[in-house]
């Protein structure tokens, strides 16, 4: 089960990394078998806020808080688009003793504007939006590549999950050559419900 904060408009990083722990305890008391930890949300309730796992000090408060609440029931870490692989060793490393595997990307986030460069969406803070989808499969793919160079480097040793963009068979087949331990689809799902269906099939034959 996923989980995420809610950043407050009075609130801080402490609330927020309270937050995520509370519903971190509440997917554990489900029965969730694994806790993701979605560190690619917005970390402060203003019109442009930084994402969660773009300050590296608090993804590890949040994870930490998510490990008080679970225990030892297994903990992932979901990342965003980081800036550059360097960016993204660091971060991975910090996180890598604290969960047992990593999930990205999760998505661009972009200025979305119409033909005439006016916000495609109205309302305030609403100028950024998080695009996902057939077309961020090359940056996306690219991102999990760096971290898996980083885990065969001898960095960690952590599940690294895929996904992004991965919208056809051949997609998810291409993914799972590179060697991640698994990919996982969700716009996708929603145009071709079938999908996953159509993989195991061409798996079996």
């Amino acid at each position: 089960m996923s989980v995420a904060g809610t950043p407050l408009a009075d609130g801080d990083g402490e609330q927020l990394a309270r937050d995520y722990g509370q519903a971190a305890r509440w997917a554990a008391e489900a029965g969730a078998d694994v806790i993701e930890a979605h560190l690619g949300v917005a970390a402060a309730a203003v019109d442009h806020p930084s994402m969660v796992f773009e300050d590296q000090a608090l993804s590890i408060h949040v994870v930490d808080q998510i490990r008080r609440a679970v225990g030892m029931r297994p903990v992932i870490a979901k990342l965003g688009a980081t800036r550059s692989p360097r960016t993204l060793h660091d971060l991975a490393t910090a996180l890598a003793r604290r969960v047992d595997g990593f999930v990205l990307v999760d998505g661009l986030l972009r200025r979305v504007v119409k033909p005439d460069g006016t916000p495609a969406f109205t309302g305030t803070g609403r100028e950024l939006a998080g695009i996902s989808g057939e077309a961020v499969w090359d940056h996306c793919r690219v991102q999990v590549q760096e971290l898996l160079a980083w885990r065969k480097a001898g960095a960690w040793d952590r599940a690294i999950l895929a996904v992004g963009g991965i919208t056809t068979v051949e997609r998810a087949r291409e993914t799972l050559s590179t060697g991640v331990n698994g990919t996982m689809i969700c716009t996708a799902a929603l145009v071709d419900p079938l999908l996953a269906a159509r993989f195991r099939i061409g798996s079996a034959r």
